[in-house]
């Protein structure tokens, strides 16, 4: 039968699946990038090679034509091949990126982006057939999550129908998984979180040995039936009217066919197809969305005990900062669910930063006397990346980029040189953060500095330490006079420290008071004993920070974060620095240390973005 527009459905599309001369009236061109050429390392893009392509795209949108690209694995970059192709879980990410420099170049210029066919036939032995199967699963999977991250949509995929069942509901179907349970990766079912990730059209291929008709009848008996591209094998003029008669049956039947994309080698096949474009109406030209594309963006969080600070970060650079109540792990959940409503597009990925310890991928926040995890977080956001992270992990990233604009110099060069750095913040409670330097990278360290010892340094604070005893034993080391730092060196220790002063002075039923009152005193010299309490306070953190920097010696810096340093600037000044350079034989090492008080705003949400960009880069 011959064939003209007129015979399939308004707005069916007709592509050219070929790199041979294009037919006029064609309305899509899909476009295959090999992956190997893009990332010929698998990790390092190669600017031509991407200059080419983008320049390919430009080319086919000045004909009017609907760029379709095909994101192509067939053939590895050979140093992924080095450590175990596919059979290696790691490739998967690696896929992803691949995705991600495609799109995050010419994303705004693109109808529609599928991964390749996967092979599915036997490459060796069960076992890597059966990994080589799953990770490339996995890597659409994730090549999506990451594409959709950037706001593309019209996503599909190129596959087999056997795999259907994979990525439309989730499991393998059974007559597969009876040839490779046995040989896949531990914990396998969970990577189908990643592998559904939904498609907006499927791809079949048709030929002489296949029929579309056979492919489409399987297609309805899936949850959740989808558009369909068809790609027609076409070595001759017979080819192409096999493949025309296949797709205008499965039309009749009420399938979902929205296009198809042809090959025409040989000039009878081209012939044929130029007389089927240039009879009966066509689709109007596609126009490129204007913004279609949206800012790569991730969300870091800064929980506290009564509110929580949300950050949006677009290209690695904060642009909004929302206040809400902390509450609960569900007002968590929808504080951060509206934010992607209103941007309209899922996060790449999220952070979250409170105090308390992480394990499993879940914090324990004990201000907020809440557990988040992970889970939680991807939940709310549809962001396939998720962190939990303690207070001091972000208060040590925090420091990763500062430079002389944002800090105070107590000691030292004025712009803090590159290197392992110490961080150390008295607020709420005491945390101790550093980022170990090496080999060109940091590496974060966060531990409890609240927990440390204090012991008295002059005979005068035999009494105070005695009678401090009284008022929290539990917190005392043994039958020592040594106590837990944070029970002097924070905002919630500094009441303690002042009752214990009015102990020793021989007032009785000394009044419990916020330690900024106490400062407040201190700083105009209106109570004694609160004069006594800051002078205390102010050598024991210099001498705490001092045996620290010691013990790591931080060649990058030592920096002051938080609420009291920032507030109360006055408290470091010579009396701190005597301390924190009082080292014995170790005075000429502690007067070296570099000493800087950091004046960024909003520090939590710093460290969380720069944490961020670290794991993400990893």
């Amino acid at each position: 039968m011959n064939y003209t527009r007129s015979d399939f459905p308004d707005g069916f599309l007709f592509g050219a699946n070929a790199p041979a001369e294009m037919a006029t009236g064609l309305d899509m061109y899909r476009i295959p990038i090999r992956w190997i050429d893009i990332l010929p390392d698998g990790r390092t893009p190669d600017t031509d090679a991407l200059d080419q392509c983008e320049q390919r795209i430009d080319q086919i949108l000045s004909l009017n034509l609907r760029p379709c690209l095909v994101l192509d694995h067939s053939e590895l970059p050979p140093a992924l091949e080095d450590i175990g192709g596919w059979c290696n879980r790691e490739i998967a990410a690696y896929f992803s990126d691949f995705a991600e420099t495609i799109v995050a170049r010419m994303g705004d210029r693109l109808f529609k982006v599928s991964t390749s066919c996967l092979r599915t036939k036997n490459q060796g032995s069960p076992r890597i057939e059966a990994r080589s199967l799953h990770h490339q699963l996995l890597a659409q999977g994730a090549a999506r999550q990451e594409m959709r991250s950037y706001g593309l949509t019209n996503l599909g995929a190129e596959l087999e129908p056997v795999l259907l069942d994979s990525i439309l509901n989730a499991k393998y179907p059974e007559v597969l998984l009876d040839r490779v349970e046995n040989y896949l990766p531990d914990n396998w079912s969970d990577d189908f979180a990643t592998i559904a990730e939904p498609n907006d059209w499927l791809s079949v291929t048709v030929s002489q040995d296949v029929d579309v008709d056979t492919v489409l009848n399987i297609i309805p008996e899936h949850k959740k039936p989808l558009p369909v591209f068809i790609n027609v094998a076409s070595n001759d003029a017979s080819d192409l009217t096999h493949g025309l008669d296949a797709i205008h049956i499965a039309l009749k039947q009420g399938s979902l066919i929205q296009g198809a994309f042809f090959e025409y080698e040989s000039s009878s096949t081209a012939d044929a197809l130029q007389l089927l474009l240039n009879v009966g109406s066509q689709p109007a030209p596609w126009v490129r969305p204007k913004g279609g594309l949206h800012a790569h963006w991730n969300l870091v969080a800064d929980i506290g005990g009564t509110n929580t600070r949300l950050g949006v970060v677009t290209e690695g650079e904060l642009t909004d900062l929302r206040k809400h109540p902390t509450g609960t792990v569900s007002d968590l959940q929808e504080a951060l669910h509206e934010l992607c409503d209103e941007i309209g597009t899922q996060p790449r990925a999220v952070v979250a930063a409170g105090a308390g310890p992480v394990k499993s991928g879940t914090i324990r926040l004990t201000n907020a006397n809440l557990d988040l995890s992970e889970d939680a977080l991807a939940k709310a956001t549809g962001a396939h990346h998720t962190y939990v992270i303690n207070d001091f992990t972000a208060a040590a990233w925090s420091v990763a980029e500062i430079t002389q604009n944002d800090v105070e110099v107590l000691q030292g060069e004025a712009s803090p040189p590159l290197g392992t750095r110490l961080v150390v913040g008295p607020g709420t409670g005491l945390g101790v953060g550093a980022l170990l330097y090496s080999e060109g990278h940091f590496h974060t360290v966060s531990g409890e500095g609240g927990h440390m010892g204090l012991s008295p340094r002059h005979l005068d604070e035999v009494e105070v330490f005695s009678a401090a005893r009284q008022i929290v034993p539990e917190c005392f080391f043994s039958d020592t006079l040594a106590i837990e730092a944070e029970m002097f060196l924070s905002g919630t220790g500094l009441p303690v420290l002042y009752q214990a002063i009015g102990m020793t002075e021989g007032q009785l039923n000394v009044a419990m008071r916020s330690a900024k009152d106490i400062l407040q005193d201190a700083q105009d010299g209106s109570d004694a004993c609160a004069v006594k309490a800051a002078r205390m306070f102010t050598e024991h953190l210099g001498a705490l920070m001092g045996d620290l920097a010691v013990a790591l010696t931080p060649t990058g810096g030592v920096f002051l974060v938080g609420g009291v340093a920032e507030k109360n600037r006055w408290l470091f000044g010579q009396d701190f620095l005597r301390a924190f350079n009082a080292g014995g034989r170790f005075d000429d090492l502690r007067k070296a240390m570099n000493l800087y008080v950091s004046e960024q705003d909003e520090f939590g949400i710093v460290g969380a973005n720069n944490f961020c960009k670290n794991a993400l880069a990893r």
